[in-house]
């Protein structure tokens, strides 16, 4: 209160009429009342750092509820994925491996089959080389009797032809000498037909 009658005594000491220094002085007060201090901003600065400092821990700490919560969710949700992936990884490898082993099976099957087969030829084989190696032998025992049997025919037409010969020479000199040139003629041309 004292400041306003020390401002309401200003202003009428610089010319201001009392009514008009006191509404002058009552206005500003009235204004003043509306206007803030440096007491008062720093009050409301330290209340709002102190309001925003709470607002900033309430952010974090739920920041870190939620992201806690969205960790603990991931990781259930990780495990549930790695639990389903053993599990799909393990049928698989179960599948592959009875695949395999029908495969390997069936191979060993195909092997066993393939290796009877080739037996199978490799006798037939050697039952036909033996069988021809004895068509062979036959063969070769028929030629060497056949050969013989036509070398003794050769032998036996080369003495009836020497006998014949002998024959003919005789009876040709037994004609030659009893008949003409003539008949030697015939007799020639009798020979040369024979």
């Amino acid at each position: 209160m004292a400041n306003v009658l020390a401002a309401v005594r200003r202003l009428t000491a610089s010319g201001f009429s009392e009514a008009q220094a006191e509404a002058v002085v009552e206005t500003i007060a009235d204004v003043q009342d509306d206007l803030a201090t440096r007491s008062d901003l720093q009050a409301q600065s330290a209340e709002f750092r102190a309001d925003m400092a709470a607002q900033t821990a309430e952010f974090r700490a739920d920041m870190a509820a939620q992201s806690a919560e969205f960790r603990a969710d991931m990781a259930a949700q990780t495990v549930e994925f790695n639990s389903r992936m053993e599990a799909q990884t393990a049928e698989f490898n179960s599948r592959m491996e009875a695949q395999t082993a029908k495969f390997d099976s069936r191979m060993e099957a195909l092997r066993s089959d393939m290796q009877e087969q080739m037996a199978e030829h490799r006798a037939r084989m050697e039952a036909l080389r033996s069988d021809m190696q004895d068509q062979m032998s036959e063969h070769r025992s028929e030629m060497a009797a056949l050969r013989s049997d036509m070398q003794a025919q050769a032998a036996e037409h080369r003495s009836e032809m020497q006998a014949l010969e002998l024959r003919l020479t005789i009876r040709i000199g037994a004609v030659v000498g009893a008949t003409s040139l003539v008949t030697v003629g015939v007799l020639a041309a009798l020979i040369a037909l024979l």
